[in-house]
C-alpha cells in the first residue's frame, strides 16, 4: 500500500469512529490525574454539563500530619493546580474542573477551577489552624 492510500484509510477509519462517550472521557480524565497523583488515587470521576466539567474526588497524594497546616493547604491547590491542568491541557472541551481531595475518607478541600478562570478552593477547619 502506498502513502497516498495509507493517509486515505486513516482518514476515512478517523472519520467514521464513533465520537467519545462522556465514560470514555471520564476515563480520560481519570487516567491523566493518575499520572500526576498515582496510579489508584482517583475515587471517582464524572463528566457533568454536556462535556463541559469535570468532577473528581481523589485522595491526597501530599498530605502528611506533621506538615504544618500552611503548608498543606499549599499542597493541596499545588495537587488541584496540576491535575486541573492536566485536564485542560488534553479535554479542550472542558470548561470547568470541580474537585474535592480526600484523606481516609474525610474532606481535606474541594473546589473549582475554570479554563479562564483561577482556582477557588474551601479548606477543612482543621486545616485552618
Amino acid at each position: 500500500m502506498n502513502l497516498s492510500a495509507a493517509l486515505l484509510t486513516l482518514v476515512l477509519l478517523a472519520a467514521v469512529a464513533p465520537p467519545a462517550t462522556a465514560d470514555d472521557n471520564a476515563t480520560i480524565a481519570k487516567n491523566l490525574a493518575e499520572n500526576i497523583l498515582g496510579k489508584g488515587s482517583v475515587r471517582s470521576t464524572r463528566i457533568a454539563d454536556g462535556g463541559r466539567s469535570v468532577v473528581m474526588v481523589w485522595d491526597s497524594a501530599t498530605y502528611k500530619a506533621a506538615n504544618s497546616a500552611a503548608h498543606t493547604r499549599e499542597l493541596l491547590q499545588v495537587e488541584a493546580e496540576l491535575t486541573s491542568g492536566a485536564v485542560f491541557q488534553v479535554m479542550r472541551a472542558v470548561q470547568e474542573f470541580r474537585f474535592e481531595i480526600l484523606l481516609a475518607r474525610q474532606s481535606l478541600c474541594s473546589g473549582s477551577v475554570g479554563r479562564n478562570r483561577p482556582i477557588s478552593i474551601t479548606f477543612a477547619p482543621r486545616l485552618h489552624q
